[in-house]
């Protein structure tokens, strides 16, 4: 029998987020010790810092601009074969429990789509457990954070459990005032018991629970955090001092050579919060809520940070709790078990928070951890792709190959030093500012970006010297032949194509 896999995703985790990728802070024994049997990818990305497109593009193996969600508020085509068609077909019972937005959050009820809050209102979800996008049966959490409790199914179980308790998320009930220039920032007095990231890992466990080895099994786990806000329970709000964690990485006046709409964003977040936005979207917005950390304290900026790590750790112990259920099950040593995130933060780098159209590194290089049957221990330092997850898992499996945009780096599963890729592309589409939509190649030594819509925007840096992306070239003279050099290869083998996807539905 094949083995089982596991694939747990998180939203918005930065690869420098882990104790086992390099952090100094951040407490996840459990994925650390995941780890030390396992790969470590310690240059893995995603091609879309987006969240829906960026999951998509992991379940399917396409390009968004193939797949479709070319943005959030658009729906991934039900047709569309996933690594989840593939699993059903070679005989796999597929679950997943979580987050999922492969659909938008606000589309209306006429479309029925149970990814979205809508469709909860309707008699048709009543007892509804599925299918979806090739999973037997869900356990549906929708948003994140103050969002997550109008619809899916934990909204109707903390209903039932708790009632009243949904409150408990929203600041004003916070357990401690946050800082006044950082809305997004509190102490949630949503006790853990009932918190979003236990309820996913209690679904998890009884799914574990329910087989009996005879079939193999594709779960995904899927925990909306860290995500912002910045808004974790006790005691994980508490865990790290703001003093200890590591200041944000910039420049001074890096911004200014970098293209426009980066700090013209500031205008846009001035006129309201995030958490104003998911209580009433109100006009569509970019996505990412990109914006510069200016306005904002240190003390502020350290405590979302602390804030993220505490939400980290909270993952980590609920990851902890799911490996010790597959454990009793006597299911350990069948099963391939995958971590990751849909994209990351950018979390004061750069003067920058949350994300945006720019593709910084710190939202494209996501944490990968695998494994169990067929993975040696051991760091893995080649260049691999979200785009690339399905195809690899295919071969890893034994099982027929599907025609995808990702290649599989299943080598590099067994042989630690097996090459990765030799490039990747990223490309953002926007929601509002049309010009801003971009495109990226990216190398060992060098990550170029252009705007097709504005040639007066670009941005190109020499990683090999500048690690960290804080010094813009695009515009330097010394560096015109390889920019032309670097623009021309994107053209030709991945050609703009701005117009790219389905219809958007909702702004979300």
């Amino acid at each position: 029998m094949p083995p089982n896999v596991i694939l747990i995703m998180t939203d918005q985790q930065r690869a420098d987020s882990l104790g086992c990728t390099g952090n100094p802070v951040v407490q996840s024994p459990q994925l650390d010790a995941l780890a030390a049997r396992g790969a470590v990818f310690r240059n893995h990305f995603t091609p879309h810092q987006i969240c829906s497109p960026s999951r998509s593009t992991l379940f399917s193996g396409l390009y968004a601009r193939h797949h479709g969600l070319t943005r959030n508020g658009v729906a991934l085509p039900e047709e569309l074969p996933l690594i989840t068609h593939d699993l059903k077909t070679a005989g796999y019972r597929t679950h997943g429990a979580g987050k999922f937005h492969f659909q938008p959050i606000l589309a209306g009820p006429e479309h029925a789509m149970p990814d979205s809050n809508a469709f909860w209102d309707l008699p048709q979800s009543e007892g509804w457990t599925g299918p979806f996008y090739g999973f037997d049966t869900v356990d549906i959490l929708i948003g994140e954070s103050v969002s997550a409790t109008e619809g899916g199914h934990y909204a109707n179980w903390l209903r039932d459990t708790a009632p009243g308790a949904a409150a408990l998320y929203l600041p004003e009930h916070a357990l401690e005032p946050g800082p006044a220039d950082l809305d997004e920032v509190w102490k949630s007095a949503i006790p853990a018991d009932l918190h979003y990231n236990t309820w996913i890992t209690g679904r998890a466990c009884r799914f574990l629970q329910e087989q009996d080895g005879k079939q193999p099994f594709f779960l995904f786990v899927s925990y909306p955090d860290p995500h912002h806000p910045f808004s974790p329970p006790a005691p994980w709000c508490d865990m790290y001092d703001p003093q200890q964690v590591p200041a944000p990485a910039l420049a001074a006046d890096e911004l200014a050579a970098m293209p426009s709409y980066i700090l013209d964003g500031d205008r846009e977040e001035a006129a309201g919060s995030y958490v104003d936005f998911l209580r009433n979207p109100g006009p569509p917005r970019e996505q990412g809520f990109m914006q510069t950390t200016r306005r904002f304290s240190e003390a502020s900026l350290r405590q979302a940070i602390a804030h993220t790590y505490g939400m980290v750790s909270m993952i980590d112990d609920c990851i902890g709790r799911l490996l010790a259920q597959l454990q009793a099950q006597g299911l350990a040593q069948d099963t391939l078990i995958l971590f990751t995130s849909d994209h990351g933060e950018l979390l004061g780098d750069h003067g920058l928070i949350r994300k945006g159209p720019s593709p910084y590194r710190p939202l494209l290089h996501v944490p990968l951890v695998m494994a169990g049957p067929g993975v040696a221990p051991g760091p893995r330092r080649g260049l691999t792709s979200h785009l690339d997850l399905r195809a690899t898992l295919l071969e890893h499996l034994g099982l027929a190959a599907q025609d995808t945009d990702g290649v599989s780096f299943q080598a590099m599963l067994a042989a630690p030093d097996a090459e990765g890729r030799g490039k990747l592309y990223a490309e953002y589409h926007p929601r509002t500012r049309m010009d801003t939509y971009n495109q990226t190649l990216l190398t060992e030594d060098w990550r170029i970006t252009i705007y097709p819509e504005n040639p007066d925007w670009g941005e190109m840096f020499h990683l090999a010297s500048d690690p960290g992306e804080h010094i813009n070239l695009f515009f330097s003279p010394d560096h015109a032949n390889e920019k032309q050099r670097l623009a021309e290869q994107m053209t030709c083998e991945f050609p703009p194509a701005p117009q790219a996807g389905g219809p958007s539905l909702a702004t979300y």
